[in-house]
């Protein structure tokens, strides 16, 4: 695995040019692909004919990756109470000195995974019809604004599940909340347990 340094020179392919072409090693703003936010000061090569990026050094990858990640999208829903507790439970089930901040990592998680799988789209308004089911919205219950940003990705999974199941935001993440209740609270699985207590260890 190379390392690279400002000033250092070498050959790469420049698409726009149509060949191998002399590069430099520089600092730039390098933008994120959907064209939505860019991640600052970041070592890349450059042809030195179109000035063109054409290579990101591997250096690179986590600091465009933590510039993604900054790039976040609020979320705001009104929910009845017992759905904050919900997810307060289960944050407690994989982690006892887990904050309320984890909330939003447990929520962009079954979020995400539920948005990337086709069976898993299917079943969003079955398990909305299940969570008001089992947790009724009586007249005068008592609620709470759920209120998180989360990375651009998360967000464009959320628009799919409204999308694709024709709920608005607030019945999608109820639904998403059954589910983290069936799979963590009612009947755990081990093996996701194991997963996101890693997942909670590297966050701290």
């Amino acid at each position: 695995m190379r390392f690279f340094i400002e000033g250092e020179k070498g050959q790469a392919l420049c698409h726009p040019c149509g060949g191998l072409v002399a590069t430099t090693f520089i600092r730039r703003d390098v933008p994120f692909s959907d064209g939505k936010g860019s991640a600052q000061n970041i070592l890349v090569g450059v042809c030195n004919q179109c000035e063109q990026v054409v290579v990101i050094p591997a250096q690179s990858t986590p600091a465009i990756r933590d510039a993604r990640q900054k790039d976040v999208k609020p979320i705001e829903a009104s929910l009845p109470a017992i759905y904050l507790d919900v997810l307060d439970l289960a944050a407690y089930t994989v982690d006892n000195r887990a904050s309320t901040e984890f909330r939003r990592y447990l929520l962009s998680y079954f979020v995400h995974k539920t948005a990337q799988q086709e069976a898993q789209l299917e079943q969003v308004v079955e398990r909305y019809e299940m969570a008001i089911r089992l947790f009724p919205e009586k007249r005068g219950v008592a609620r709470r604004r759920l209120s998180m940003k989360v990375p651009q990705a998360v967000s464009d999974d959320l628009r799919l599940l409204c999308e694709s199941s024709h709920l608005n935001t607030s019945n999608v993440i109820k639904s998403v909340v059954f589910d983290i209740q069936s799979q963590i609270i009612e009947s755990p699985k081990q093996p996701l347990l194991k997963e996101l207590r890693s997942f909670a260890a590297v966050l701290g």
